[in-house]
C-alpha cells in the first residue's frame, strides 16, 4: 500500500501515563462488592487523540510524501480509528487502572478490606465524539476477627510405633531386593505370577488390549479383591484362566467402581521370591551401620508420618470448630480465581499462561468444596497471625532452610543465599507464620 508504520510505534507510548482528571463514581453494591465508574470527557479525549496523532504522524511514511510530512487530514482518514483505539487503551490500561489501584489501596488501608480476586471490567463506552466511560467491579473481603481460637482443647495424640510396623517395612525392603526364582509348581501366597491378558470385558463391554498385554502380579496378603486372590491361587505355567471380579463402589480406580470385570489370562510363569539375608552386607547396602541402626531410622520415619497425620487430624478438628463459630461468606469470585490459578499452575507451573484458560462449570463444581474450605482455613489462620502478631524467629527460619538444604543436598549457606536472591525467604517467613498459627490451635511449637 506504500505505507510504513513502525510496529513498535503505538506500543511505545503506552508506557507513560497521561495527565487526565477523570470523574469517579463509586457504587457499593453490598458488603463485599464495589463498582467504580470513570468518565473522561470528550474534550480531554480529543486533546489526547490530537497529541497521539501528532506523535504517530512523525513515524509514518506514505508514498508521495516525505517521512513525517503526511497531511493530518489524510493521516486521520487512514489511521484515525486505530490511533483512537490505542488512545483509549492507553487511558484505560495505564491511567484509569492506576486510579483504581489507588482507590483499592485506600480501602485496604483505611477500611482494612482485602481483595478477594482481581477486578473485572464492566461497561466500557469509547466511541469517538462521546465521553469515555469505563467501569470496574471488584469483590472485597471484610475484616475478619476470629473468636474462640484459644484453648480449644484439641491436641494431636502422641503416636506409638509397634515392632510389627517396623518389621513390615523391613520385609518390604527385603522384597525390593529379592530374587525371582522360577518354580514348576502351582502358585501359592507370596509368589509372583507373570502372564498376559487374552481378554478383558468390563460390564459387558470388551476392551481393546494394550499393545503390551503382559502383567506381573504378587499374590500377597494385602490383596483387597478376594475373587482375584482365589482366581490366581493354584495356577500353573502354561495354564489359561477365566475369572470374574465384582468391583466395589469405592474401588481406587473410578472407571471400575461398581462394575463387573470378566478376564481371560494365560500364565507364563510362577516365581518364588528369594529374600536377601539380614546380615551386615544387607544393612550396609541400605546405608545403615547395623540392624539396630536401620530399625531406629525406620522408627523415626514412621513416627514422623504418624505425627504429621495426627497433626492434620487435630488441625482439621480445630478449624472445623472455628469455621462453625466464625461464619463468613466465601465469595464466588475468589473461588473462581483460585480455581483458575490452580489449573494454571498445574498446566504451566509458576510461569504465566500463554493461552487463556477456561474453566467449565463441571470443573468448577468439582473444585468448589476443596477451594472453599482452603479459603476458609487461610482467612482464619491469617486472622490469628494478625491478632497474635505472630512472626518466626531467625532461628526458626534458619532451621527450615537447613531442612530444605538437606532435602536438596545443598550447602546451607548456598541454599540460604539462593533463596534470599529469588525471594523465597520472604515466602518462607509467611508460611512459617501460618504454621505458628496452626501450632497455637493445637498447642504445639515449631
Amino acid at each position: 500500500m506504500g505505507v510504513q508504520l513502525p510496529p513498535f510505534a503505538l506500543h511505545l507510548y503506552q508506557e507513560k501515563t497521561l495527565a487526565i482528571k477523570p470523574e469517579t463514581n463509586i457504587s457499593i453494591t453490598d458488603d463485599n462488592h464495589r463498582s467504580v465508574e470513570f468518565t473522561v470527557s470528550i474534550g480531554e479525549m480529543e486533546k489526547l487523540f490530537d497529541k497521539n496523532i501528532s506523535e504517530f504522524r512523525k513515524q509514518v511514511s506514505i508514498k508521495g510524501f516525505r517521512p513525517g510530512q503526511v497531511p493530518k487530514q489524510l493521516f486521520v482518514s487512514r489511521f484515525g480509528d486505530e490511533v483512537y483505539r490505542e488512545t483509549v487503551d492507553r487511558v484505560v490500561q495505564n491511567d484509569l487502572r492506576a486510579e483504581f489501584e489507588k482507590l483499592v489501596e485506600t480501602w485496604k488501608t483505611e477500611e482494612k478490606l482485602e481483595v478477594a480476586a482481581p477486578a473485572e471490567p464492566g461497561e466500557c463506552q469509547f466511541e469517538r465524539g462521546q465521553d469515555l466511560v469505563y467501569k470496574l467491579n471488584i469483590a472485597l473481603n471484610k475484616p475478619l476477627t476470629v473468636q474462640g481460637y484459644k484453648d480449644l482443647g484439641i491436641k494431636a495424640p502422641a503416636p506409638v510405633v509397634a515392632e510389627e510396623e517396623i518389621n513390615d517395612v523391613l520385609q518390604g525392603v527385603r522384597k525390593r531386593f529379592a530374587k525371582e526364582v522360577l518354580v514348576s509348581r502351582p502358585s501359592k501366597l507370596g509368589d509372583v505370577i507373570k502372564g498376559i491378558y487374552l481378554k478383558q470385558v468390563i460390564s459387558g463391554e470388551e476392551k481393546i488390549l494394550p499393545q503390551d498385554p503382559s502383567f506381573v502380579f504378587e499374590l500377597g496378603e494385602t490383596i483387597n479383591l478376594e475373587e482375584l486372590k482365589v482366581a490366581l491361587t493354584g495356577v500353573s505355567a502354561g495354564e489359561e484362566k477365566e475369572f470374574t471380579i465384582n468391583y466395589p463402589e469405592d474401588h481406587p480406580k473410578a472407571e471400575f467402581n461398581g462394575k463387573i470385570g470378566e478376564y481371560k489370562i494365560s500364565i507364563s510363569g510362577i516365581y518364588e521370591l528369594e529374600l536377601p539375608e539380614q546380615n551386615e552386607e544387607f544393612y550396609t547396602m541400605l546405608g545403615a551401620k547395623s540392624e539396630a541402626d536401620f530399625k531406629e531410622r525406620v522408627t523415626d520415619d514412621i513416627l514422623k508420618d504418624k505425627q504429621q497425620s495426627a497433626r492434620q487430624v487435630a488441625l482439621k478438628d480445630a478449624l472445623d470448630k472455628l469455621i462453625e463459630t466464625n461464619p463468613f461468606p466465601v465469595l464466588e469470585e475468589q473461588i473462581k480465581y483460585a480455581a483458575f490459578r490452580n489449573l494454571q499452575r498445574n498446566r504451566y507451573g509458576d510461569e504465566q499462561a500463554e493461552e487463556e484458560l477456561r474453566i467449565s462449570k463441571e470443573q468448577l463444581d468439582d473444585m468448589r468444596p476443596e477451594i472453599s474450605r482452603a479459603i476458609q482455613e487461610d482467612r482464619i489462620l491469617r486472622s490469628i497471625v494478625e491478632q497474635e502478631s505472630l512472626k518466626p524467629t531467625q532461628a526458626q527460619v534458619d532451621a527450615k532452610i537447613e531442612e530444605i538444604a538437606k532435602s536438596m543436598r545443598m550447602d546451607f549457606t548456598i541454599a540460604k543465599d539462593t533463596m534470599r536472591k529469588n525471594g523465597q525467604i520472604n515466602k518462607l517467613r509467611e508460611s512459617l507464620k501460618i504454621e505458628l498459627a496452626q501450632n497455637l490451635l493445637i498447642g504445639e511449637t515449631l
